[in-house]
C-alpha cells in the first residue's frame, strides 16, 4: 500500500484526536483518529509506547461499515449515534434501537455491512414495515415512520451527508393505518390443518400455539411450553412475556384446544424456548419463514381466527368480518342474531373487543378492527 492510500485510510476516520503519517526522514503528515493516539511509522518498526501492531490498525481503517471502528453494523451505527450525532442521548438511544430492528431484518436477507444499504433495500424495509401496519402489527403509522427515519440518520452519519434521505409515505407507501377489515384473513380450519402437515412438527407447533392463544411469531418462538403448560393446568392461562411488544405481560385463557397444543409443544421442546438449541432465534425465525412462503401459509392468519373464535365465545355471535356484515350495519346484524336491541348489541360488542384487544397484546381497542370487522 502507498502512502496516498494509506494517508486515505486513515483521514476516513477523522475526528478528534491526531496521528502522524510518515515515511523515514520524511516530514510527518497530520491525520485524524477516533480512539487511539499513536505514532504511525510506515515501515512497520516497532511502535511508540508498544501500541499494538500496525496491521491491525491498518485492517482496522481498511474494515466495513466505512471504516467506523466495527465489524458488526449494529454497533457501527451505534458508535456513530453516540459520537457524531447532534442529538440528545434519549434520542440518541432510541435510534439506535430503531436502527437495531432494521439490522436484524437486514442480516435475515444478508446484508451485514453499511457498503451494501441501498434507498431499494431501505425503500423494501419501508414496505415491510407498512405490511406489519396494516396487520395491525403497530398501533400507529408513526412507529414505522421512526424505524426508517432512524434509518435515514445513521446513513447520513455513515455517509458524511451523501446519504439520499428515504420518504417514509412517499417511497415507501407508510400510511395511515386503516384498522377497518375489509376481507377474512383469518386461517380456516382446513387451511390451519394443511400448513401443519406441510410443514413439520416444530412449526405445526407454533401454528397450534398461535391458533390457541392468539400469540404472535416471535411470541409463540419464545414460549417455554413446559412451563406454560403446568401454569395452565393449574391457573387455566398461560402468562405470555418473552418476546411480547414492549416487554408487557399479559395472561391468556387456556382452553381444551390450548392444553393440546401445549402438549405437542412439549414433545419438541429442547430448552427454555421453541427455538432449536442448535439455533439462534433470528436463524429459527428466517427458516420458519422460507418455509411458509414455500408452503404458501401466513403465521399471522392463526392469530385472527384466534380473534373471531374469542369473539363468537364471549358473544355467542360471529364477527362482522366472519359473517360477511357490513360495517355500517354491524349492530343491527349483532342485535337481530342474538334477538336484542341494538344498544345492547353495542355493549356486547365493545366488551368484546376490550377483552380480545387485552388478550392480543393491543393497548387500543380500535385495532381489533382489523381483526373482526
Amino acid at each position: 500500500m502507498s502512502v496516498e492510500e494509506e494517508a486515505f485510510f486513515w483521514s476516513r476516520l477523522a475526528c478528534s484526536r491526531s496521528i502522524n503519517l510518515g515515511q523515514p526522514g520524511s516530514t510527518s503528515k497530520l491525520f485524524h483518529l477516533d480512539v487511539f493516539e499513536v505514532e504511525l511509522k510506515l515501515n512497520q518498526e516497532a511502535w511508540k509506547n508498544d501500541y499494538i501492531q500496525f496491521e491491525y490498525f491498518r485492517g482496522f481503517a481498511m474494515s466495513r461499515n466505512f471504516g467506523i471502528g466495527s465489524r458488526n453494523m449494529f454497533v457501527a451505527g451505534r458508535m456513530l449515534l453516540q459520537r457524531r450525532s447532534r442529538n440528545g442521548f434519549k434520542t440518541q438511544h432510541d435510534y439506535a434501537d430503531r436502527w437495531r430492528i432494521f439490522c436484524s431484518w437486514a442480516s435475515e436477507r444478508d446484508i451485514k455491512k453499511m457498503e451494501n444499504v441501498t434507498r431499494d433495500i431501505v425503500i423494501a424495509y419501508g414496505q415491510h414495515l407498512q405490511s406489519q401496519l396494516e396487520a395491525g402489527e403497530h398501533a400507529s403509522a408513526s412507529a414505522p415512520k421512526n424505524y426508517v427515519s432512524a434509518v435515514n440518520a445513521v446513513m447520513k452519519l455513515a455517509t458524511q451527508g451523501e446519504w439520499k434521505s428515504i420518504f417514509p409515505g412517499r417511497d415507501c407507501g407508510i400510511q395511515k393505518r386503516i384498522y377497518i377489515a375489509t376481507e377474512n384473513k383469518a386461517a380456516t380450519g382446513a387451511g390451519h390443518i394443511n400448513a401443519q402437515l406441510a410443514a413439520g412438527d416444530r412449526i405445526s407447533s407454533l401454528l397450534a400455539l398461535q391458533r390457541a392463544f392468539g400469540i404472535r411469531f416471535k411470541e409463540s418462538a419464545l414460549l417455554n411450553a413446559k412451563a406454560a403448560l403446568k401454569e395452565a393446568k393449574i391457573k387455566g392461562f398461560i402468562s405470555v412475556k418473552a418476546g411480547t411488544k414492549g416487554g408487557r405481560k399479559r395472561a391468556v385463557p387456556c382452553s381444551p384446544a390450548g392444553i393440546t397444543a401445549l402438549e405437542q409443544a412439549v414433545t419438541v421442546q429442547d430448552e427454555r424456548s421453541m427455538v432449536p438449541k442448535t439455533m439462534t432465534y433470528v436463524e429459527f425465525r428466517q427458516e420458519c419463514y422460507a418455509i411458509a412462503g414455500e408452503k404458501g401459509f401466513v403465521f399471522h392468519s392463526e392469530r385472527h381466527a384466534y380473534a373471531q373464535a374469542r369473539y363468537r365465545e364471549i358473544t355467542g355471535a360471529p364477527s362482522p368480518i366472519e359473517a360477511g356484515w357490513p360495517r355500517k350495519e354491524r349492530f343491527n346484524k349483532l342485535a337481530e342474531y342474538l334477538n336484542i336491541n341494538k344498544t345492547e348489541a353495542k355493549e356486547i360488542d365493545k366488551s368484546a373487543r376490550q377483552i380480545i384487544s387485552i388478550e392480543l397484546g393491543h393497548s387500543r381497542v380500535e385495532i381489533t378492527n382489523a381483526y373482526l370487522g
